[in-house]
């Protein structure tokens, strides 16, 4: 009799693991993306490339954001520099961005002009010396007429107005002396009608003032003049004291 040999029992699938998608399959959009968008910019620099006008217009949009771009980081910089300059005098931001802007508009070295305003008015707008010079570069009201013909008393203390004129009324005097900054200064506060007539008589117009500005502290061995916060528009001239603020400029300089 034939034996059966015995039936062998199913062998059992082994079940294959699920492959996980990697990082570069997950990635497959992205990289279509980029492929369609890199595709995109070289057609867009070919019909450029061909077209003078849209080159054109090119050329000029790059223009203009790279203006944009330097723009954007000189105001920056300017903001870092106020900050420092107000930090260090003890004012307020607004303030020290003002008399950066005025300086660099005027081109006054900007550390001579916040020592000039802090001994001119110890920083204070309205600041008004015995003989009626006027705000924070102390302006008489003769001298804001010849470097803004018209100008009001109220005008003289707006700010910005202040440290524009009294910069650029600065600014002239270093060119009149030769970039000479002891000297500058000496005119500014004496009158340079003052400094030069000592000049010729062989004498030192030196009062004290140009080291008050330029001493490393920005203390006057003299005093700074003395000021007093207007509060009224008074009309009446006060008497006038030699030596004490800004005088207009003689004729001929």
């Amino acid at each position: 009799m034939r034996r059966r040999s015995p039936v062998q029992p199913a062998s059992k699938k082994k079940a294959v693991p699920r492959k996980r998608r990697g990082p570069s399959a997950r990635r497959g959009p992205a990289r279509r993306s980029r492929v369609l968008w890199s595709w995109l910019l070289i057609a867009a620099a070919v019909f450029v490339a061909a077209n003078p006008t849209a080159r054109t217009i090119a050329w000029e949009a790059l223009l203009a954001s790279r203006a944009a771009l330097e723009s954007a980081r000189a105001a920056k910089a300017l903001e870092r520099e106020a900050d420092e300059y107000a930090r260090r005098y003890g004012i307020e931001p607004t303030l020290a961005s003002a008399i950066l802007k005025a300086a660099h508009a005027e081109g006054v070295k900007p550390d001579l002009a916040f020592r000039l305003v802090r001994v001119e008015s110890a920083f204070r707008p309205r600041a008004v010396s015995p003989v009626g010079a006027l705000g924070l570069t102390q302006l008489m009201p003769a001298t804001a007429a010849e470097m803004q013909p018209g100008v009001t008393r109220e005008q003289i203390f707006d700010r910005d107005t202040n440290l524009r004129l009294g910069f650029r009324y600065f600014a002239r005097l270093l060119r009149a002396y030769d970039n000479d900054v002891q000297a500058a200064l000496h005119a500014y506060n004496r009158g340079p009608g003052t400094v030069n007539r000592i000049r010729r008589a062989g004498g030192d117009p030196a009062n004290g003032y140009a080291k008050a500005v330029l001493g490393s502290t920005g203390a006057s061995p003299v005093g700074p003049p003395p000021v007093q916060v207007d509060t009224t528009p008074a009309s009446t001239p006060l008497p006038t004291i030699d030596g004490i603020a800004p005088v207009p400029m003689p004729k001929g300089m």
